[in-house]
């Protein structure tokens, strides 16, 4: 192929960006948190009508929901109230995940979970929308890279062009917030958690 002389400079440009692309690397970022509200529960709360353990999963990036049922009025998880706000101060819809969601025979669509007196409930809770029959989402980075997952986008980066993208969330800290309709009676139920480590991993 025959390059006239004032094609070249596109040409070397073009060239430029693709060795910046293959050698640029993602950094992507495991978070370590830990409850520090409500003061003296380290994984949740008591009271005469409930008893919530709240335990983080790191790796998925979700937190292990355990209630009981210790009253004698039937408890309701209302998800459209339960969300969590982020180290920025936004609100994000939460959203129930994992195989007791998607193996559940009822209620698929509904809005509220039940739980009779002296039953448990336990799921994974994870910032995202509702997940419906369709189990992948699409996103667009700014990049323009596209990716196909099948969970909810993470309340904290799980990925970026630089390690400070994760490392200046350390020492934050974001809440969940459990909404609860017990006899008729909406609770809010609030826990705070600070990230006490970033794990930091360099790939290709």
């Amino acid at each position: 192929m025959l390059i006239k002389r004032g094609q070249r400079g596109p040409l070397v440009c073009f060239a430029v960006l693709l060795s910046m692309i293959a050698c640029s690397s993602t950094y992507r970022f495991q978070y370590q948190y830990t409850m520090i509200e409500p003061p003296g529960g380290s994984e949740g709360i008591e009271d005469d009508r409930v008893r919530i353990r709240l335990t983080p999963v790191p790796k998925r990036g979700t937190l292990n929901l355990a209630l009981s049922n210790r009253g004698t009025q039937a408890i309701a998880i209302d998800w459209e109230q339960t969300h969590f706000i982020d180290p920025h101060g936004r609100r994000q819809q939460a959203t129930e995940v994992g195989t007791n969601w998607f193996l559940r025979p009822a209620n698929w669509f509904s809005d509220r979970v039940t739980i009779a007196p002296g039953a448990a409930y336990r799921g994974q809770v994870q910032a995202g929308p509702h997940q419906s029959f369709n189990p992948f989402s699409i996103t667009r980075q700014a990049s323009g890279a596209v990716n196909i997952s099948s969970s909810p986008r993470s309340l904290l980066p799980a990925s970026g062009a630089t390690s400070d993208v994760g490392e200046t969330y350390q020492g934050r800290t974001f809440q969940f917030i459990l909404a609860l309709q017990i006899g008729g009676e909406d609770i809010r139920y609030p826990f705070k958690f600070r990230i006490t480590d970033v794990d930091v991993q360099q790939g290709k």
